[in-house]
């Protein structure tokens, strides 16, 4: 934990926090930690669009990073637990959305664990499909010591978050189900 506090106060000054906050970038996300990630799902963009937006779809793939209740005219509440026994919760309103193109949130307030997503739908090369990409800016717990703690793991965690919500509503889409080994007696404990 110490060898953390050195490293972030010699990578990240307060005035160097408050640059990497901003929004200088040219698309408008910060320089906070995000994670992008495509796959291609063999249906129409509008199609998955409508299965993205349904209320009961995000709860179901993100279960594993967060308790998600929907509270209609595209706001949900958003809950997780942390370490040491801390929750965070917080509210998405979806910002923008044009049907089988783009749906974009952004958490109201502060204190959120994401803070941001988008998931954009384009027509796959050679008419296989749609191509969905996943891209969410995380807001680390723990300010500059969650800063330099994200940026010692490039990132690999949240990449895989993104891949496994994908994989997951891929499943959704083509099969109606999300695969789960509950209930199962010979299956492991799921910690979703």
């Amino acid at each position: 934990m110490a060898a953390l506090a050195v490293l972030g106060a010699q990578q990240l000054d307060p005035l160097g926090r408050r640059r990497a906050r901003g929004t200088d970038a040219p698309s408008g996300w910060s320089e906070d930690p995000e994670f992008q990630f495509s796959i291609t799902i063999e249906r129409p963009a509008e199609e998955i669009f409508r299965v993205w937006r349904a209320p009961e779809t995000l709860p179901r793939i993100l279960a594993f990073l967060a308790e998600i209740r929907p509270c209609g005219e595209g706001r949900s509440e958003w809950r997780t637990d942390g370490p040491l026994g801390q929750s965070h919760r917080w509210v998405m309103q979806i910002t923008e959305e044009r049907p089988g193109e783009l749906i974009r949130a952004s958490a109201v307030g502060s204190g959120a664990l994401v803070s941001e997503y988008e998931v954009r739908f384009r027509a796959a090369s050679g008419g296989r499909g749609t191509v969905a990409t996943l891209r969410v800016r995380f807001d680390p717990p723990g300010g500059m010591l969650g800063d330099v703690a994200a940026r010692m793991f490039d990132r690999v965690v949240p990449k895989e978050l993104a891949s496994k919500a994908l994989h997951l509503f891929k499943s959704l889409v083509l099969t109606g189900e999300i695969p789960t080994t509950d209930r199962q007696p010979a299956a492991r404990r799921d910690t979703r």
